[in-house]
């Protein structure tokens, strides 16, 4: 299968500008320089500061649409091969309301002692497919069938070097 589209996270400070110019120059292959924000917002929409390839993604919402999947126990697929680090990680938060001026206001909490790449890493793989427009049947058809013999390469021999 090949990519089609990545998201890589600039929000550490650190190496927020190599981000940015590795993703500008990665722009039309779909690679994006992202930004986990919390609150009520779209899974993934583009920034409104000028010159920034950076893309804000919805973290809460997508971590909702997660923590739905796996209670349904439906529409997400994991290998086989995957660690039960990996179960850990991915379930390394939990829902819990908080109120704020007097509004309850719903957000995730880490759970004390777990780490969260896989989450994260998960969230960031949703927010990129929504920077996607494909065509489901297609895709089934390119996965489902065997992938082409590779062709051996073409080698024309000189004249030259046989006399």
């Amino acid at each position: 299968m090949k990519l089609d589209a990545a998201i890589i996270d600039s929000g550490d400070g650190a190496w927020t500008a190599k981000v940015y110019d590795y993703c500008r120059a990665r722009f039309a292959r779909k690679i994006l320089a992202g930004k986990g924000v919390a609150g009520n917002r779209p899974p993934l929409q583009r920034s409104s500061a000028k010159g920034l390839p950076l893309f804000l993604i919805g973290v809460d919402g997508l971590k909702s649409q997660i923590l739905q999947r796996l209670t349904r126990g439906q529409t997400i697929r994991f290998s086989n091969r995957l660690e039960v680090d990996y179960y850990d990680q991915v379930t390394s938060e939990r829902a819990v309301v908080r109120y704020v001026k007097g509004a309850p206001v719903r957000r995730f909490e880490r759970i004390p002692g777990r780490r969260a790449e896989a989450l994260d890493c998960l969230v960031y793989a949703l927010a990129a497919r929504h920077a996607l427009t494909v065509n489901l049947d297609r895709r089934e058809s390119e996965v489902s069938t065997m992938a082409a013999p590779k062709k051996a390469a073409t080698v024309i021999r000189s004249k030259w070097l046989t006399e």
